[in-house]
């Protein structure tokens, strides 16, 4: 993408934020892709350091069905698309025409899907894996649609690594093998301390975690006071103030 479309990626972190604050169980980050993109469902499968792909989170029953095809098979759109590195669509899997899915392709018809689409989630230079997206109808992606794939790809791309940091190397840290869903607020937040600082996102990151601990709240806690403008961080001092007062 050579330019990130803003307001709509204001649209996606405020609607997974919103989701983690309403609901009791935190969405998946496949449950918002789908939703997101306006497709039946979709699907995230990672690849960790010297492993081989696994799935990470998937959005509905289709999904899961669809996953556990490519994860069985070792072929398929997120097989594709991890080991090619570019975007993979299918638009009719009745009729088939681009890919030789031998097995896949009749079995995820069956399943229900009629298109599916593979997009790579990576960071840089960094391969994590795939964003799978499936739909009971056949046709391509509107441009839109497209857009906001990559769009949802890249956010896939940063949460994933920024929970696989802590992890030990060649190993997947234990939010990332427990649960595909990730506190966005922490990672809303940090992006304000970085615009507040003018530091980068990831040392931004690391100081509100950093400042979480000696104040003895957790990361979303104090995440929470940021993003209601009940603290902020002092781009002169480099310390964090409380201004006491909120929006909510």
């Amino acid at each position: 993408m050579a330019s990130v479309p803003i307001d709509r990626l204001i649209d996606l972190y405020e609607e997974l934020v919103r989701r983690e604050q309403i609901e009791a169980d935190p969405p998946t980050l496949c449950v918002v892709a789908a939703e997101f993109v306006n497709v039946s469902g979709a699907g995230i499968a990672i690849l960790p350091t010297g492993g081989g792909m696994t799935s990470l989170c998937t959005s509905n029953g289709m999904a899961q069905e669809l996953m556990d095809l490519e994860l069985t098979l070792g072929e398929g759109p997120s097989v594709d698309a991890c080991s090619a590195d570019v975007v993979i669509a299918e638009p009719d899997l009745n009729s088939p025409q681009r890919h030789g899915w031998s097995s896949y392709a009749a079995l995820a018809h069956a399943a229900g899907a009629r298109a599916v689409f593979g997009v790579p989630v990576r960071i840089g230079a960094i391969r994590l894996g795939a964003m799978c997206l499936f739909d009971q109808r056949a046709g391509s992606l509107s441009e839109a649609q497209s857009s906001d794939a990559h769009l949802m790809a890249s956010v896939v791309g940063r949460a994933v690594l920024a929970l696989q940091a802590g992890a030990p190397p060649h190993s997947i840290a234990d939010e990332l093998a427990q649960r595909g869903s990730f506190d966005f607020t922490v990672h809303q937040a940090a992006g304000m301390v970085a615009v507040q600082g003018a530091i980068p996102v990831g040392e931004a990151l690391a100081r509100l975690r950093a400042h979480a601990f000696a104040i003895e709240v957790t990361a979303p806690t104090l995440a929470s006071r940021i993003v209601y403008r009940e603290t902020h961080f002092d781009p002169l001092t480099r310390e964090w103030r409380e201004t006491g007062t909120t929006t909510r």
